[in-house]
């Protein structure tokens, strides 16, 4: 929301009000006109106290669209939740009246656009702070979540304080809008390949449009030259960028931005570490060394976003010192200070409770499944970089050649004498990660500053609950080291075990997707393997994997030799995970009878289980947790009458002849995120297709991570999936696109919800306080 000129009572701002524009919006005052695009009109302002505002009004065309109001509301409550110091904040917004309109605080200033045409290029310490400046934006604005898409020269606006970045998300609402379906949205001059040819995008793409950003302002042209927009496309895909007005430290450093794979750009904070980073004249001050891996995206499903990462070459090779920073503080107070010297006033919260990330995590011991956390987390930066931090006695004390026999000091003391030693869960006091700064934090601070102070606090109970650490399909070998070493590293501040779910198995979910072949899933799982090292870990390895097999009935992919290929590839997954010192490894034990119990307990004996820890169960369940944690010993027995030779006995009663404390019953671990209020049960003939799995109404967080389970063979309660994420835009058997059950376009798979996320919070059993 472009603004410009200085202050409106002495000078003219814009241009003149038109015949036929509102002279009033809500309780705004307009003023002047000050652009229009795509989306709508913007004018100045003034609010009912007298300060000025920018006001935009949407283009009837979308504000008649229900869908895209849907989509302004959520884009609205995104930007509420990015730092006010490098943007325009959002102060008043009304999408439900006859004129729909977004109310921002005014930002007096040219863009840098016009800057640029009306005193020409910048150079020295002006370039060197718009670059600070709005990569510093771009780190907020990806930490929120968000993809801005469209960053540009006229995007940025150059106020007294400093660069501020306007109007993201709104790219996004225009290409989920029906009108323009099929094209591709941003500007071409800013725009990466891959948004180009029309993927999928991610936080790298602003990076990369970062990069073309800081060449024009070096030179006063975008870097693929100017023309048709087709003509400029094609060059930013396959032509490299006109970078010679850049001095060479920042030239490398924008080239790196610049990069053609998403995988090989540097993130946010990235950029901010090689801009703050004096270096001598000649050399660039990129920070990372050749095996330091690199971000491009920000959210998967862990309360979040997903990353992926690679290593890189260089632009210049000769030229790149590479140095890495060890910790967040250092980033930190480099970012900070150079945001003084571009006259940006922030404050940075590090560790405001608890240790160095100011996140303590949460103890889980046998005493209680609904126990209140051991104390409050505090949003604070991520940790990042090598070493394995501060570790309490508690999970030291789980080393794989611990003798002591110590299990967890309740009830079931004793109970739990099979599990495999070293198995962190089964310590005296276990502590599980949990992420200070995820989609249920960040969604509390923008309620608590909208007044929605008891919706506010149920996030911030929530956000107190560890989940796990999902690594994605679409994630690298650098890519899941760097994840793997980034959570170890925080967990090893709280004194905590993080739970790592993987999910890359080629074939998985019996599409062909996930890594291309054996070879490179092995490498993929290696690189995990390495980056664990003797920390401790849990490893959830590959949700689904057993439940949808290749080469069997349902799941025709994978050749004659696929389902051997499955076994081969997990089998090899839990001997080198299993292999670590402090790592437990649990396998695909599917849902309550699905697939059935005999098929499951054989899968899990060819897949390697005697090397593994166990299994784990109801991944994508709503079932309620009793009846899982009977039916996990139930598929532990049967494990051992299969391995007997009795595997067609498990459902008659021979199997509950077994005693529990049989010699080398297999181990389990339980999902109980979804299971407060159990399944969903729809009226009979109501929808063509129930889709119960997907995004059921009424269901409630379930029981805690927790130690204190019911059976001895149970070694943990746990969040593996997410229960705050959308499990897809289902239908229910009807034309779409709104799902029926809740009168609206659910968010794509994995996506947040936050009003399902507040549901569930609301209906938690038990209560979540």
């Amino acid at each position: 929301m472009a603004s410009n000129g200085g202050n409106p009572d002495e000078s003219p701002i814009g241009d003149a009000l038109r015949e036929g524009d509102p002279r009033q919006v809500g309780p705004f005052t307009l003023l002047r006109r000050l652009g229009q695009g795509g989306m709508g009109t913007v004018y100045l302002g003034r609010a009912p106290g007298g300060d000025p505002v920018a006001v935009k009004l949407i283009h009837p065309q979308w504000a008649a669209d229900p869908g895209f109001r849907r989509r302004f509301t959520r884009e609205i409550s995104a930007a509420q939740r990015v730092a006010r110091f490098c943007t325009a904040p959002v102060l008043a917004a009304d999408v439900e009246g006859d004129t729909a309109y977004l109310v921002t605080e005014y930002v007096p200033g040219p863009t840098l656009q016009q800057a640029v045409r009306d005193h020409g290029p910048l150079s020295g310490s002006h370039l060197e702070s718009v670059a600070v400046s709005v990569a510093v934006a771009l780190q907020a604005i990806h930490a929120a979540g968000i993809v801005h898409r469209d960053l540009k020269p006229g995007n940025v606006l150059l106020s007294p304080l400093g660069p501020k970045v306007i109007d993201f998300g709104i790219a996004q609402l225009a290409e989920a809008g029906a009108h323009v379906s099929s094209a591709i949205v941003g500007t071409p001059a800013y725009m990466p390949p891959e948004q180009a040819r029309g993927e999928h995008v991610t936080p790298a793409s602003d990076i990369f449009a970062w990069g073309a950003l800081v060449a024009y302002a070096a030179s006063g042209h975008a870097p693929f030259g100017d023309g048709p927009p087709p003509s400029v496309l094609y060059r930013v895909v396959h032509h490299e960028p006109d970078l010679t007005t850049l001095e060479p430290g920042l030239r490398a450093t924008v080239a790196y931005a610049l990069a053609k794979d998403p995988a090989r750009r540097p993130t946010a904070q990235q950029l901010l570490d090689s801009l703050t980073c004096r270096t001598p004249a000649g050399q660039a001050p990129y920070v990372r060394d050749s095996a330091e891996p690199v971000e491009t995206s920000g959210t998967h499903e862990t309360g979040g976003t997903g990353s992926t990462a690679s290593t890189g070459g260089t632009a210049d090779e000769g030229t790149v010192v590479a140095r890495r920073r060890t910790g967040v503080l250092a980033g930190a107070a480099a970012a900070a200070v150079a945001l003084l010297t571009a006259g940006v006033v922030v404050a940075l919260r590090i560790g405001a409770a608890g240790g160095d990330d100011g996140s303590p995590g949460q103890a889980i011991t046998s005493r209680s499944a609904s126990a209140p956390p051991a104390a409050t987390a505090a949003t604070s930066p991520s940790a990042a970089g090598g070493g394995t931090g501060g570790e309490s006695d508690d999970v030291k004390n789980n080393a794989k050649d611990d003798t002591t026999g110590d299990t967890t000091d309740g009830a079931n003391d004793g109970a739990k004498d099979g599990a495999k030693d070293g198995n962190p869960l089964t310590g005296r006091a276990v502590r599980l990660y949990m992420s200070p700064d995820g989609d249920p934090a960040r969604q509390a601070s923008a309620w608590q500053a909208a007044g929605r102070h008891g919706d506010a606090a149920l996030m911030r109970a929530l956000a107190r609950v560890p989940r796990s650490v999902w690594l994605e399909a679409r994630m690298t070998d650098a890519d899941a080291a760097r994840i793997v070493n980034t959570a170890l590293d925080a967990a090893g501040k709280q004194g905590a075990v993080p739970v790592f779910v993987t999910d890359r198995l080629p074939l998985r979910d019996c599409y062909p997707n996930g890594a291309p072949d054996s070879r490179a899933y092995a490498s993929w799982i290696g690189a995990i393997a390495t980056a664990i090292g003797d920390r401790p870990a849990v490893v959830v390895l590959e949700p689904n994997s057993l439940s949808k097999v290749p080469g069997t009935p349902g799941c025709a992919l994978g050749g004659p030799n696929g389902e051997q290929t499955r076994y081969d590839q997990l089998s090899s997954a839990v001997k080198r995970l299993g292999a670590l010192p402090r790592t437990a490894v649990y396998l695909d034990g599917g849902q309550r009878y699905w697939p059935s119990i005999e098929d499951a307990a054989s899968r899990l004996i060819k897949a390697g289980l005697d090397q593994a820890d166990g299994f784990f169960l109801n991944a994508s369940g709503f079932q309620p947790t009793d009846t899982v944690e009977a039916y996990g010993v139930r598929l532990a027995k049967c494990v051992h009458l299969t391995k007997t030779g009795g595997g067609s006995r498990c459902l008659g009663p021979e199997v509950d002849a077994v005693p529990d404390d049989t010699p080398g019953l297999p181990h389990f671990v339980i999902d109980t995120g979804r299971n407060g209020r159990g399944e969903w049960r729809p009226p009979a003939k109501k929808y063509k297709q129930a889709q119960e799995w997907c995004n059921p109404p009424g269901r409630g967080l379930g029981p805690r991570p927790a130690a204190d389970t019911a059976s001895g063979l149970a070694d943990a309660y746990l969040w593996i999936r997410d229960p705050t994420k959308s499990n897809g835009t289902c239908t229910r058997g009807t034309s779409g696109p709104e799902d029926p059950v809740y009168g609206l376009v659910a968010p794509r798979g994995g996506e947040f919800w936050p009003d399902l996320a507040l549901q569930r919070a609301k209906d938690a059993v038990p209560p979540l306080s």
